[in-house]
């Protein structure tokens, strides 16, 4: 049977009319049972009097965590034609049952944290209450160090224990830059039958400095590369913290004129622009821009920016190629030129030049120097090197010609103009004397009916006294009969 927290148990059994049941049961035994999370207690418990028909006394006894109500029966007891029912009637009731759990509270991960305090953890807890009921075991405030706040919400969480026992919640309070400066964390626990160690919750809180700084000119964006002579806009990006100063001239020289004269303040964006106009020039310029203001200490180092950037404003130079010659036969050409930026680089073209000589020409070598090749007083000098060069002769035309083509490689195109020149002296044997010869595998054929051509013999020598005969390039002519 249920009562309040506990049952008792019904006791029966068979007797014969007309016989006295002490004889065989003088006595049955009652359990009270309490119910999960109750205890009952036998001092709590009494009959109440009068005792019922057939029942001389009650006597309640502790049995473990269950009562034995012990019923004697008076003797002697007959057992009538009817069946009987004692009924017994008492005092008494269940008490709630305390249980109690107890856990740590670690450290599983926390930096720049004021709260808990270094060594604070690990730390325990406890509580105790009936079973099915619901209690606040602690609370934990996590409180980042002054000057940092947490990017990455703190947490704390079991790691070791029923999940369905405990309720992890939280309370957090943001500055005025919306960043999380503190959690309230409040564990409650629902308390299960049986007492519980052991427990574990872990915590994680890891706390970054807060976004402070000073307020700077922390750097700029602009394009330094030389301009050309043309008029070019170009934009000077100043970069800092919000309510930054800044001031920003520029003047080129020669004529010391002024092109940028600005202040401003940074605002909410962290940037400001200036428009930089450089004018078209007819000459060279040097644009010398002076940034000051509420600087950081890193311009003008080895780390940072200089705060006087400077920009080159160069008209083309050119750079030519043309022959010399000492040999009053010979008429060099005009030089081929080509125009570039200064400060131009990685560049190749081909030039050709030429000659004309009343005589013939005649190549000693093909690998004639050019002069002002792979200069390095940059910028002004040019560093450029001949690559390849061919030479064609024309000894058949009047005057001779002499062409010259080559691929120039320019590294660097400096601010100066230059002229590479090669002095013919140095690649031509001296001028040629044309004859024309009739020519033949055999003298009769020579004599009578060879064929007529021209052919050259050196400068100094005749028909006669020749060393050799030659053809239109000033190599020797084929083997054979010649006659004038």
């Amino acid at each position: 049977m249920a009562f309040d927290n506990f049952t008792v148990n019904i006791v029966s059994f068979p007797e014969t009319a007309g016989v006295d049941w002490t004889l065989d049961n003088p006595s049955i035994v009652l359990t009270l049972v309490p119910d999960a999370g109750y205890s009952i207690s036998a001092a709590n418990f009494s009959a109440t009097t009068p005792l019922p028909n057939y029942v001389s006394s009650v006597i309640f006894t502790q049995n473990g965590s269950n009562i034995d109500c012990v019923i004697n029966y008076t003797v002697p007891s007959v057992m009538p034609s009817v069946d009987v029912l004692v009924s017994l009637c008492a005092t008494g009731f269940a008490e709630a049952t305390a249980v109690t759990v107890s856990g740590t509270i670690k450290d599983c991960g926390t930096s720049n944290i004021g709260l808990p305090k270094v060594g604070d953890l690990p730390t325990s807890y406890s509580g105790s209450g009936s079973w099915d009921s619901s209690q606040t075991v602690f609370t934990q405030s996590v409180i980042p160090l002054t000057g940092y706040f947490f990017q990455t919400e703190p947490i704390l969480a079991l790691s070791i224990g029923n999940p369905s026992d405990y309720t992890i919640t939280n309370v957090k309070t943001y500055d005025s830059d919306n960043q999380l400066i503190q959690i309230v964390f409040t564990v409650v626990y629902k308390f299960p039958v049986a007492n519980v160690t052991g427990d574990e919750i872990c915590l994680t809180a890891n706390a970054i400095p807060v976004y402070d700084p000073s307020v700077l000119i922390t750097a700029y964006k602009f394009n330094t590369s030389p301009i050309s002579a043309g008029s070019v806009t170009r934009s000077f990006t100043i970069y800092g913290i919000e309510g930054a100063n800044f001031a920003l001239t520029a003047e080129y020289t020669p004529g010391n004129v002024n092109i940028v004269n600005t202040s401003g303040t940074i605002d909410s964006t962290g940037i400001s622009v200036v428009n930089v106009v450089f004018p078209a020039s007819s000459v060279n310029r040097v644009y010398t821009f002076t940034l000051t203001g509420n600087l950081a200490s890193t311009f003008d180092t080895n780390a940072g920016q200089t705060s006087t950037p400077i920009v080159y404003q160069y008209i083309q130079s050119t750079l030519g190629f043309v022959f010399s010659s000492s040999d009053s036969a010979i008429t060099v050409g005009a030089a081929d030129s080509r125009s570039y930026l200064p400060y131009s680089t990685n560049q190749a073209h081909t030039y050709t030049v030429s000659a004309t000589s009343t005589g013939s020409f005649v190549l000693l070598n093909e690998n004639g120097n050019w002069s002002n090749q792979a200069l390095g007083n940059q910028p002004t000098e040019y560093n450029q090197s001949v690559v390849s060069q061919s030479f064609t002769i024309n000894n058949l035309a009047s005057p001779s010609t002499l062409t010259a083509s080559m691929l120039v490689s320019v590294a660097f195109a400096g601010t100066a103009d230059l002229i590479s020149t090669l002095n013919l002296d140095n690649v031509l044997q001296g001028t040629l004397v044309p004859l024309t010869l009739n020519y033949g595998s055999s003298s009769t054929i020579a004599c009578c009916s060879g064929a007529q051509g021209n052919f050259f013999v050196a400068s100094g020598q005749t028909f006669l006294t020749a060393t050799s005969i030659l053809d239109a390039s000033g190599n020797p002519a084929a083997d054979g009969f010649y006659k004038q």
